[in-house]
């Protein structure tokens, strides 16, 4: 792959700008401990509690005594754009990275670009495809191993549904979504039907739920904006909003930097599309807990003609340091945490095929401080009938392109400019950036 040159350069920038900040939490100790054992340093935005890392490193001592991790968190607030700034920095500053972790593919495909990541395939030493549901081979080589799996799903406010006496929706259309909408927003909107967030995958609703060709991208490489579905999701938002009336507004979202959790737990929106790591805080925690009860429903679909119900999965990032000596003891890490650690850390769905998804649904909502407020059946149930679509991978300036098609969406969502006018713009952005990546 080839990275653009404005892309090196922000990456430079941005280095070059955090090269005067303090406290980074980057890690120089010694390679092994005064006992001998082999020490790998472990690279996440997670924060301790939020990781349960005295759990999982429980867990992980019991069954290797011989390799001791050491937690590097880089983020106080679990930032995940943070958190690369300073990893960027690490890497730049040359600190010792065994297992780093990112959580989108984005993001995965420009470190792999950028040479952040060492490739696995030597190290695996089992029958892949028999053990992960996702592949996230580039060029033909595999840099990372799967962790959390999550799914895009729709939380309702079951009192509010019971209240309008509708039902949890199992199998439903857009269309459908949008008359529920409207049916769950308060007549003085003290409350709306939903909240959509800013980031650029809510701007792409109806592309998400295609098998395939559901990104800007096709697998080839090509533009993907003649696909109808580009249109029909932004005037799905579009319509929520300005016609139904039925959407937070989506300046108040960026104005007031809204958070989606607190708009659906605490009450200003009565469904939410978000993806399935909202699983704990449905449950409740220490910070929140919703008031009401909670359902969940499948991701819906553009036509009632399809059979399967499909949704955007997205994951956790597992790999080694290209920099890493210690590559044996940091695959044996990263294959225990992409298998065994996810479930010894009870709050997140593996990727790993033989991981009992109920099993770990159930222990993820009794684990919360109101296990009650979950309609645990419809979670259950959603699980089992979604269906993961076939991303096309990730190439380095993606984030480029949904940068600059988000600002083109967010010209039409402020009624700045027409559809037709948003669509064409869109389609030459996309294109000039494909060409000016060209090898």
């Amino acid at each position: 792959m080839k990275l653009n040159l404005r892309w090196k350069s922000m990456i430079i920038i941005s280095c070059c700008l955090l090269l005067v900040l303090a406290g980074c939490g980057s890690a120089k100790d010694a390679a092994t401990t005064a006992d001998g054992k082999t020490k790998i340093t472990f690279y996440t935005w997670y924060t301790k509690d939020q990781f349960h890392w005295d759990d999982v490193y429980a867990a992980w001592q019991k069954k290797n005594p011989d390799i001791e991790v050491q937690y590097v968190g880089l983020s106080e607030k679990s930032d995940t754009d943070e958190y690369i700034k300073k990893l960027d920095l690490a890497a730049g500053s040359g600190d010792p990275i065994d297992v780093v972790m990112v959580n989108n593919a984005n993001t995965y495909a420009q470190r792999v670009d950028m040479g952040l990541f060492a490739p696995l395939d030597d190290l695996i030493d089992f029958k892949y495809e028999d053990e992960y549901l996702a592949d996230f081979a580039v060029d033909g080589k595999r840099y990372a191993l799967p962790g959390k799996r999550a799914i895009t799903y729709v939380l309702l406010n079951k009192d509010r549904l019971d209240k309008a006496g509708l039902k949890v929706p199992t199998d439903w259309t857009w269309d459908e979504f949008r008359e529920y909408a409207k049916k769950l927003t308060a007549p003085d909107h003290s409350y709306y039907g939903v909240y959509f967030h800013t980031w650029a995958s809510q701007t792409l609703l109806e592309l998400l739920n295609q098998p395939e060709n559901n990104s800007y991208l096709k697998a080839d490489g090509t533009s993907n904006m003649d696909d109808p579905n580009f249109r029909a999701s932004f005037e799905l938002r579009y319509n929520a909003e300005h016609e139904d009336k039925s959407a937070v507004p989506y300046s108040d979202a960026i104005s007031q930097k809204l958070n989606y959790r607190d708009q659906f737990l605490g009450g200003s929106a009565s469904m939410l599309v978000m993806g399935s790591w909202m699983n704990s805080n449905i449950a409740g925690s220490k910070e929140s807990a919703p008031d009401f009860k909670v359902a969940v429903a499948p991701y819906p679909k553009n036509s009632a003609d399809t059979k399967e119900i499909y949704s955007s999965n997205d994951y956790d990032y597992y790999g080694i340091g290209a920099g890493s000596d210690k590559q044996d003891a940091s695959m044996k890490f990263i294959r225990w945490m992409t298998t065994e650690g996810i479930q010894a850390q009870g709050t997140d769905i593996s990727s790993w095929q033989k991981a009992d998804v109920s099993k770990a649904l159930e222990s993820i909502i009794n684990n919360g401080t109101h296990p009650e407020n979950v309609d645990l059946d419809s979670l259950i149930y959603t699980f089992k009938v979604s269906k993961g679509i076939n991303k096309a991978p990730a190439v380095p300036y993606l984030s480029e392109i949904e940068q600059e098609v988000n600002a083109e969406f967010e010209k039409y969502i402020l009624q700045k400019q027409d559809i037709d006018t948003t669509i064409t713009n869109a389609k030459a952005i996309v294109q000039q950036i494909i060409d000016a990546n060209k090898s």
